[in-house]
């Protein structure tokens, strides 16, 4: 029989399934039971139950042991942890750090980043795991002081910051975050950090997402309010698309409703329904988002499914909010009839796009008919200059041959 083999990412769900099993099913010490261990015991058996080889038995093992673990004796067993870093995975410590939080978050937070920094993702998960357990005791209040100490450039200031939010999040008090994420630079990882904050929420319900997105208030630091909406976008269109839509168009007079909102809107509606991405937009009112967003959407249908695209946008960009998608309509028709091209990018409304797509046609059209250019050239002297002289150098064409 093959043998199987297990994703790292499996290894840990398992380890912490295991883990978790421990800790709920071992009963807390009656009145009649042993009294807790001292923090000498404490160290004494973690070391010892470190060093058992079978995962699943080690794991077990802990759990029983972190089960009874107090404020006493908690220091005993991060004093093990730290002695065999090396032996232990990453994942293992989370279950500690977080049942050491549960009983004394300040020493657990502590503990945690005073580990050695060698200690690497070892390190990062026991803070991670303290810090998010402290949240939820506190909301955020005892992180957020913390944070203050620390140096904003530094690993632990993002560490502790990424986790409180994310903690702030699981207990459901996002709110609570918005001044934190504010307070971050707008990047991919303050991005990605909104998305993950948005993911806690969606575990219960997107109309959670949408109630704190809306709570943001607009004046928020670092275009948070802006990014926080797209980022709620994007999710939206992935789970119910016209409750997303439908939301859209209640903010839609707004200042953080704009481009990236709907270029993230469009590029999920254009890959599924392309005609009603379209109808869609060209009913929002007018903007250079929404002329943006049309060319873009042109553009993407033409590429993915021309058959059906080409048609449509024949018949519909004589409508005023459509005159955007005229450009990359006639850069399609360049290699369908280049004659025909010539027209339609004579129609581009922006200069610049004009000039570039009228020169391409008119260029590819000259390699397969050069004296029906020529003559062209000669029935339409109000041409742009540059157009002119691009169309005349690629083609080799003399002075005397336009006389």
């Amino acid at each position: 029989m093959a043998r199987r083999s297990f994703s790292r990412p499996m290894v840990r769900a398992l380890l912490s399934s295991l883990v978790l099993l421990a800790l709920t099913s071992c009963q807390a010490p009656s009145s009649d039971q042993a009294p807790a261990l001292n923090r000498n015991e404490m160290q004494s058996e973690i070391a010892e139950a470190l060093k058992i080889s079978s995962m699943s038995k080690r794991f077990i093992a802990i759990g029983a042991l972190l089960n009874s673990i107090t404020p006493e004796n908690a220091p005993g067993a991060g004093e093990a942890y730290a002695a065999n870093l090396y032996g232990v995975r990453s994942c293992e410590m989370r279950p500690f750090a977080h049942a050491w939080a549960s009983v004394d978050a300040d020493a657990a937070v502590e503990y945690s980043l005073n580990l050695t920094t060698s200690g690497g993702q070892r390190r990062r998960e026991a803070i991670s795991e303290s810090v998010r357990a402290w949240t939820a005791q506190d909301r955020g209040a005892g992180a957020k002081v913390f944070l203050a100490g620390l140096d904003p450039s530094s690993d632990d200031y993002r560490v502790v910051i990424n986790n409180t939010v994310i903690g702030l999040a699981e207990g459901g008090y996002p709110s609570e975050a918005t001044p934190l994420l504010a307070s971050l630079n707008p990047d991919e990882t303050r991005e990605m950090l909104i998305f993950k904050l948005m993911l806690e929420l969606f575990r219960t319900d997107y109309t959670q997402v949408r109630a704190w997105v809306d709570s943001i208030p607009e004046d928020a630091a670092n275009e948070l309010k802006i990014t926080a909406f797209e980022r709620a976008m994007a999710l939206g269109m992935t789970i119910d698309p016209q409750s997303a839509l439908g939301w859209y168009e209640e903010h839609q007079f707004t200042d953080y409703a704009g481009t990236e909102a709907i270029a993230t809107i469009l590029k999920a509606y254009v890959e599924t329904s392309p005609s009603e991405a379209l109808a869609w937009l060209i009913q929002l009112p007018p903007s250079q988002a929404r002329s943006d967003a049309v060319r873009d959407a042109a553009y993407t249908w033409l590429k993915t499914a021309p058959d059906d695209a080409s048609p449509f946008l024949r018949a519909n960009l004589n409508r005023p909010e459509m005159v955007t998608a005229i450009f990359p309509y006639a850069q399609f028709m360049i290699k369908e009839d280049w004659v025909e091209a010539v027209e339609w990018a004579r129609r581009v409304p922006i200069p610049f796009e004009r000039a570039r797509v009228l020169s391409q046609a008119l260029v590819v059209w000259g390699h397969r008919d050069r004296p029906a250019v020529i003559e062209w050239l000669k029935e339409h002297p109000e041409v742009d200059e540059p157009i002119f002289e691009a169309v005349t150098d690629q083609l080799k064409v003399k002075p005397q041959e336009l006389s």
